[in-house]
């Protein structure tokens, strides 16, 4: 090796650029330690090979093959060019530069070879389209600034009329406040003066100190407010009777319609070429069925046995030629496995119509008939009809789960999907959530009043008849933690005529769930009852004696203004106000 090739070589693996000759022939004449490194190839997997079998062989790396051969092509350009190139780890970006290697043999200059000269310009890509999407990013945000500066612009100018407007009902609230001042305060000289109350009989004792209050049963309820939709009270509905298309529609949503009225009608020409098919399915499992019933008397069995009976007959005549010397031992032994092979070749085809051969053609008969039931039975539902009156919904209002799908001509539908709701409007229903604080209180049976703007002066009467006993768990507003709420499901068993005018499916409505009614409970004020330790008590005057006792009591539920007392006193009593 010469002083000058040393020197090429040393410049060549030193170089941080990827460097690859390809001579005329296509094989791989050089391939530095860079071109090593960056195409993750080993130089002995490459030198004197030909590109082809290197390169061309790999997928997805059409770019920079494609560079290489256009430097073959156009032998008196060089390219430049930026490609893609995968490894078996990573997808890089190449810059590629291409160009001939030319020598000059008797001064006549001539290509010899393809120079490669390539370089990993991953992290300048990457860093280019980072650049490029931050650009866009800061346009759009320049673009929502100026946006967000016309919005404040125009609340600005909102805002000014608005403060005009708050400093009015200022004054105004102001006022009312005031007002509000002045009935509390006669309210109260009321109540100090002329002992009255809320319908409390009030009044002073003997002292002319503190005031009392005497036990009346009063009338004693509790409420939940909900909002729902209105719903039919009952859905049924209605599937498609196999996987077809809509030929015709004949309902509208919304329009009532009368048990066994016409709502579809199915395209039917796939589904009767599948009939036809399981219809002589059917017939060849039959026959198959009926041959091996009767396998005893086919003629394959007629051919077997007579078969059989011949050879039988011919090794006894063997046997009896045999036991008197005049046949060999050989000749004897061949008629016997003539018979024997004869004999186990009729028991073979004895048992085509014996055991699980017989089993089997049942099956595969019985299996054809349900086919052709089934799919008879199919066709036979293509035009469908409803099942019972009632109003055509859509599928969402019936379940809010299930993804509507509106049917029109063209539409299609595997076997079983639901192609409409009959909704039973003679009654109606509303489902609700309530949250998990409030659901113990809630009991089958319960009344609930239903009302909406939409129908307004109408009041529908409800029970509760479900109650779930599954949360459905959800986030809430914020960082806090999840809210499980119930569904709830309420009946509204008949509806009035002008009811069944107004109100339409769907609607929103108020709910207002009857939780508490004692007609006759015992309340007190809240001031009567005071705490002596672990002990609830209140100041009882005597009858007798118009002495004050003090009595142990048992409370229950606490109303704005009252107490109900469950135990410890009567009608009459007389209790004193702290």
């Amino acid at each position: 090796m010469g002083q000058d090739e040393i020197i090429y070589r040393n410049i060549l693996e030193n170089m941080s650029d990827g460097v690859m000759t390809i001579g005329l022939d296509g094989h791989i004449l050089t391939f530095n330690e860079a071109a090593e490194r960056i195409l993750n190839l080993k130089r002995t997997e490459v030198i004197n090979r030909l590109f082809g079998e290197v390169f061309l062989t790999r997928e997805g790396n059409d770019d920079f093959n494609q560079a290489i051969l256009s430097a073959v092509y156009d032998a008196s350009m060089s390219q430049n060019s930026t490609v893609s190139y995968h490894t078996e780890e990573k997808t890089l970006a190449l810059s590629v530069t291409t160009s001939f290697l030319r020598s000059a043999p008797e001064g006549e200059k001539r290509s010899a070879a393809v120079i490669v000269v390539f370089s990993d310009r991953t992290e300048i890509e990457q860093l280019r389209q980072k650049e490029s999407e931050l650009n866009e990013e800061i346009k759009a945000r320049h673009q929502e600034l100026q946006k967000s500066y016309l919005e404040l612009e125009d609340s600005n100018a909102l805002l000014q009329t608005a403060l005009k407007k708050v400093q009015m009902i200022r004054v105004t609230a102001t006022a009312l406040i005031i007002l509000l001042f002045v009935a509390i305060g006669f309210v109260t000289w009321t109540r100090t003066h002329h002992g009255k109350s809320d319908g409390m009989p009030l009044k002073r004792t003997k002292d002319g100190a503190p005031m009392t209050y005497t036990v009346v049963p009063r009338n004693l309820t509790d409420s939940i407010s909900l909002k729902g939709n209105l719903r039919p009270i009952k859905v049924v509905n209605v599937t498609s009777p196999f996987t077809g298309t809509v030929k015709e529609k004949l309902f509208q949503y919304g329009e009532t319609v009368a048990k066994g009225q016409i709502l579809i009608r199915m395209d039917v020409t796939e589904a009767e070429s599948k009939y036809r098919d399981a219809k002589a399915a059917f017939i060849k499992a039959g026959e198959k069925y009926r041959e091996v019933m009767n396998w005893q008397k086919s003629d394959e069995m007629a051919k077997e046995t007579r078969s059989l009976d011949k050879t039988k007959k011919t090794f006894q005549e063997t046997e009896i030629l045999f036991k008197k010397g005049i046949v060999s031992a050989n000749e004897y032994d061949d008629a016997k496995t003539n018979y024997e092979n004869e004999l186990q070749t009729f028991r073979t085809t004895q048992a085509k119509g014996e055991g699980e051969n017989l089993i089997l053609a049942k099956l595969e008969y019985d299996n054809a008939k349900a086919k052709l039931n089934e799919l008879q039975s199919q066709l036979s539902g293509a035009v469908v009809r409803a099942p019972v009156s009632g109003t055509v919904i859509r599928s969402g209002l019936a379940d809010k789960d299930k993804k509507e799908k509106v049917i029109e001509r063209g539409a299609s539908f595997n076997q079983g999907e639901m192609l409409v709701s009959i909704g039973d409007t003679s009654g109606l229903s509303v489902t609700a959530s309530v949250d998990e604080m409030e659901v113990t209180k809630i009991k089958k049976g319960q009344e609930v009043v239903i009302t909406g703007e939409a129908y307004p002066g109408i009041s529908l009467k409800g029970t509760v008849n479900y109650i779930s006993s599954q949360a459905n768990v959800k986030a809430s507003d914020g960082d806090g933690p999840k809210v499980a709420t119930f569904d709830i499901g309420i009946a509204v068993a008949s509806l009035s005529p002008e009811a069944a005018n107004m109100v339409r499916l769907g609607m929103s409505s108020n709910l207002s769930i009857l939780i508490l009614n004692k007609p006759d409970a015992i309340l007190v004020p809240i001031n009567a009852v005071r705490t002596d330790g672990d002990n609830r008590v209140v100041t009882v005057i005597d009858k007798t004696n118009r002495e004050r006792k003090t009595v142990k009591v048992e409370t229950g539920i606490t109303t704005l203004d009252s107490v109900e007392i469950i135990k410890g006193l009567n009608r009459g009593d007389e209790v004193v106000l702290n």
